[in-house]
């Protein structure tokens, strides 16, 4: 099926493309916005991160869904302080941000408590 052959490279492109706009000079894209208007960015941008590998490991690995999410929610965490770890050491115009982190696992966690709780409230259909 095509969605199971496309998960885990959709899910490997996004995180890439991810780490990538983590590292890169933003320069000018940024300089006007809001103080802290990046935590927005940070929290949708790893929604998603748990969604496309819990989707990847789900369809493309054909792992059960708790195994699937769980590894999916400590790959996301894991990569995010990882990116802001490489923010502070291998770039000059990036610095370790707690607060990034802060707002990595949350949208982690509360994308992680919607599949948990679509999961417990799928019914079968009669």
């Amino acid at each position: 099926m095509l969605k199971q052959r496309l998960a885990i490279p959709a899910a490997l492109c996004y995180s890439l493309v991810l780490l990538t706009l983590s590292l890169v000079n933003l320069g000018d894209i940024t300089h006007d916005a809001p103080k802290n208007s990046d935590k927005i960015f940070h929290f949708l941008a790893y929604c998603l991160l748990l969604l496309v590998w819990y989707l990847g490991a789900f369809w493309g690995l054909n792992w059960p869904k708790r195994k699937a999410l769980m590894s999916a929610a400590l790959f996301s965490v894991a990569f995010g302080f990882l990116i802001e770890i490489l923010q502070g050491t291998l770039t000059e115009t990036r610095q370790f941000d707690m607060l990034d982190v802060l707002a990595n696992t949350s949208g982690i966690i509360l994308t992680l408590l919607v599949l948990v709780f679509k999961q417990k409230t799928n019914h079968k259909k009669i």
